[in-house]
């Protein structure tokens, strides 16, 4: 890692994460304070922050300097 002179465009995932349990981790994280990403269109709908994303399970959430973060569980 460096520090970097640009800024994060936020439009898609920077990094993953995948987990063995996407739904408690997401309510853990959320009670630490974490903000989850919802979304509420055609084509990607979040329910207490996680996505049916076909293949998988996901949820998203921003770090301190804006980046889109995503953790994920495999089907």
């Amino acid at each position: 890692m460096f520090k970097s002179s640009g800024v994060s465009a936020a439009a898609f995932t920077q990094m993953a994460f995948m987990v063995d349990d996407i739904e408690p981790l997401v309510r853990e994280l959320t009670a630490r304070g974490v903000r989850f990403q919802e979304y509420d269109g055609p084509t990607l709908k979040t329910v207490d922050g996680v996505a049916d994303v076909g293949y998988a399970r996901a949820a998203w959430f921003k770090d301190s300097e804006g980046n889109l973060l995503g953790i994920g569980q495999l089907y």
